[in-house]
C-alpha cells in the first residue's frame, strides 16, 4: 500500500483542477465586463436622450404651439421617450421629468431606468436589475443679429438673372429661420451702396414689423459700394453693452452676416466745398482715363448730396475762389493720420489742397485703398467688441479680403453663384440655432 505521503506528492490532475478553477474565473470576469460596458453604453444613451430633450425644449421655450409650461414639458418629456425606447439595451421602460423655469429659459431633464442583469445568480444573487438615473439641463440664449447687405448697381447686373432676385429669398429665408424666437431674439437689417440704410436697428418682432417685406422691397442701387460706413452704422446699431465682461456661456449672442457682391469704392468722409463743409460719401469713375470722383448723400441711395457738390472732377481747397477754381474740393482724408497720403504711398509728394489730384493721378487706386483699409478697421472694432462677423462673398467680392473680415475662416462663406446665396444662408443660419442652445 503506498504511503500517504506518497499519496499527496502525486501531482497528477492538479493542472486540469487548477487550470477549470482558473478558466472559470475567467470567464466570469469576462461577462462582469461585457455586463459593466452594458451599463456605461445604457448611461451614455439615457443622458443623449436627456440632452436632446433639454435641447429641443430650450429650442421651443417661446413656439406658439405650446401655450403653456406644461405643454411644453409634456413635448420634451417625448422627445427623451422617443430617443430612448422601453428595452433599449435590456432596460426596462424609462421615466423622465421635465421641469421648465420660464424666469431664464431653462429647461431642466431628470432621467431613470432600471438594467436588467444577466450575471445575478453569479455575483449577486437576488438583484434583477440596477438602477440607473441621469439629469441634464438647456438655456436659451438670446441673440441680437444684424443683416448687412449689398445692393450696389452690380446685384442688378446680367448676365443671367440678377443677384439681387436671389439675394432676396435667401436673406428672407435667414430670416424665416428665427421666427419663433421673435420674442427673445433682435434682428437688424442694413443696407448699403454709396449711401447707408438702417431700416431696422436691433429690436424683438422683426418678422411681425416687416423686416421681409423690406428686404423684398430691396433694388440695386447705381452707386458705389460703401462697405465701410455700412460696417461703421452696424456698430453703432442698439448692441446690449457690457458683453465682454460676462463668460462666453451667458452672454447674448452677437452676431453679424455681412453680404457683398464686389470690392469696397466710397467712403464716407469730409469734404468742403464753397467754403461749405458737408458729411459726404466719395466714390470715383473713370472716365476716357480721368479719374472723376462724386460726392453722395450718405443716407440717401441713389442720390448726390446736393446739386452744388455732385459731379466735382477736381480737388483743391474748397474754396468759393482760389488757385483751384470755384469748384474744388477739399478732402480732409488727405492728411489724415490713419487714411492719409503719407499712408497710401503712391500719392506721396503730392500737397492736401493740390489741384486736380484726380487727373492722371492714382486717385481712384487712393480711395479704394481708404474704403478697404477703414472696412477692415470696423470688421476688427466690431470682434473686439465680441460680435461674431460671418461674411457671404459673391462674384467680384475678393475670396481672401472678405475672410479677414469674419471672425475666422469657418465664418466666411463664397457663392461662386447668385443661386448658392440661399443654401449659404440657411447655412449659417443652422449654425447659429445650434449654437443658441447651451
Amino acid at each position: 500500500m503506498k504511503s500517504i505521503r506518497h499519496i499527496l506528492a502525486n501531482q497528477k490532475g492538479a493542472y486540469f483542477l487548477m487550470s477549470a478553477i482558473v478558466l472559470s474565473v475567467m470567464v466570469g470576469f469576462s461577462a462582469l465586463g461585457v455586463e459593466i460596458g452594458r451599463w456605461y453604453a445604457i448611461q451614455a444613451e439615457i443622458s443623449k436622450s436627456i440632452d436632446g430633450a433639454a435641447f429641443a425644449g430650450a429650442k421651443n421655450i417661446n413656439n406658439p404651439l405650446f401655450p403653456d409650461d406644461e405643454a411644453l414639458e409634456a413635448f420634451v418629456v417625448q422627445v427623451a421617450q422617443a430617443n430612448f425606447p422601453p428595452g433599449l439595451l435590456d432596460t426596462d421602460a424609462p421615466a423622465f421629468v421635465a421641469n421648465l423655469d420660464p424666469t431664464n429659459g431653462q429647461v431642466t431633464v431628470n432621467g431613470s431606468v432600471n438594467s436588467v442583469n444577466h450575471l445575478t445568480t453569479i455575483f449577486e444573487t437576488g438583484t434583477a436589475t440596477t438602477a440607473m438615473s441621469s439629469s441634464g439641463s438647456a438655456l436659451l440664449r438670446r441673440a441680437e443679429i444684424a443683416l448687412v447687405l449689398d445692393v450696389s448697381g452690380s446685384m442688378g447686373r446680367p448676365p443671367g438673372d440678377p443677384p439681387i432676385d436671389e439675394l432676396r429669398p435667401g436673406a428672407t429665408g435667414f430670416v424665416d429661420n428665427f421666427e419663433s424666437f421673435q420674442k427673445d431674439h433682435k434682428m437688424a437689417l442694413v443696407h448699403y451702396a454709396a449711401g447707408v440704410q438702417v431700416p431696422f436697428d436691433l429690436g424683438y418682432d422683426f418678422k411681425i414689423n416687416g423686416m421681409n417685406d423690406a428686404i423684398n422691397a430691396l433694388t440695386p442701387d447705381n452707386g458705389g459700394t460703401n462697405s465701410e460706413d455700412a460696417l461703421a452704422q452696424t456698430g453703432t446699431l442698439d448692441w446690449t453693452p457690457g458683453q465682454m465682461a460676462l463668460p462666453v456661456n451667458v452672454r447674448i449672442r452677437q452676431v453679424v452676416v455681412f453680404f457683398s457682391d464686389g470690392e469696397p469704392t466710397a467712403f464716407r468722409g469730409s469734404f468742403t466745398k464753397g467754403g461749405n463743409t458737408y458729411d459726404a460719401v466719395e466714390q470715383v469713375f473713370v472716365n476716357n482715363g480721368d479719374v472723376i470722383p462724386t460726392l453722395k448723400d450718405p443716407y440717401v441711395q441713389n442720390s448726390n448730396l446736393s446739386p452744388s457738390i455732385s459731379g466735382t472732377d477736381n480737388t483743391g481747397n474748397g474754396q468759393s475762389s482760389g488757385p483751384c477754381g470755384s469748384s474744388s474740393t477739399k478732402w480732409h482724408i488727405f492728411d489724415d493720420a490713419t487714411y492719409g497720403f503719407a499712408q497710401f504711398g503712391p500719392t506721396a509728394g503730392l500737397l492736401p489742397e493740390e489741384c486736380n489730384i484726380g487727373v492722371g493721378s492714382p486717385l481712384k487706386d487712393y480711395v479704394e485703398w481708404v474704403a478697404r483699409q477703414k472696412t477692415f478697421d470696423h470688421a476688427t472694432a466690431l470682434k473686439t467688441a465680441g460680435i461674431e462677423l460671418y461674411t457671404i462673398g459673391l462674384g467680384d467680392a475678393d475670396e481672401d479680403f472678405m475672410k479677414s473680415l469674419a471672425t475666422d475662416d469657418d465664418h466666411a462663406f463664397f457663392a461662386n453663384s447668385s443661386a448658392e446665396l440661399a443654401g449659404i444662408f440657411q447655412e449659417i443660419a443652422n449654425k447659429l440655432k445650434l449654437i443658441l442652445v447651451s
